[in-house]
């Protein structure tokens, strides 16, 4: 699908984004998760949400929009501090899928897979802050999981830490995910004003 009206509705002055003299490295607890089983769950068909498959190539503007759109409040940096050259190979790899998801016909959010011979990984996910808290975020994770699995992998797996939304691990552990391992790693950060 090229660029339409919808996916222009969101765009972020790239130079405004963050500070990066800003950034400091601190230990944070990241914990990778994985399914084994496809899920029993059913969505509810919402005729005002629709996912749109991004084709190839995507420009590493718009990449970033969507990403620090979803990311700001989370300290999603390490994507706005690699190249230009680097981001765009890794999000127009041949084994990447990104999808807008639209409600109303405005871009909502945004789901990246990376597609593997035996598993999926759901690189990131998330909701723009304007559709927080309209009980979009569930409904989002259901089609992500279920979109996951229709590549036919062995598992499917992801990663959260200590910086994301405060219920995310309890979320994805109630829709099925397993914690696989813990661990305590170095990661960009923009210092708590």
């Amino acid at each position: 699908m090229g660029n339409s009206q919808a996916d222009n509705n969101f765009t972020l002055n790239q130079k405004q984004m963050i500070d990066t003299s800003c950034i400091i490295l601190s230990p944070v607890r990241v914990v990778y998760l994985r399914m084994n089983q496809v899920p029993i769950f059913t969505m509810p068909e919402r005729e005002h949400i629709k996912f749109m498959l991004r084709r190839r190539p995507i420009s590493v503007r718009q990449y970033r929009d969507w990403y620090y759109g979803v990311g700001k409040f989370w300290n999603w940096v390490d994507r706005l501090l690699i190249s230009d050259e680097e981001l765009l190979s890794l999000i127009n790899a041949h084994d990447t899928e990104i999808f807008i998801m639209q409600v109303n016909g405005r871009q909502a959010g945004f789901a990246e897979f990376v597609i593997k011979d035996d598993y999926v990984e759901i690189q990131y996910f998330g909701l723009f802050p304007e559709f927080i808290g309209k009980g979009l975020g569930k409904y989002f994770l259901y089609w992500v999981i279920n979109r996951a699995w229709s590549y036919k992998p062995k598992w499917i797996q992801l990663n959260t830490c200590e910086l994301d939304h405060h219920n995310a691990l309890g979320v994805y552990r109630s829709m099925g995910f397993m914690v696989e391992r813990i661990s305590i790693e170095m990661r960009k950060v923009l210092p708590i004003e």
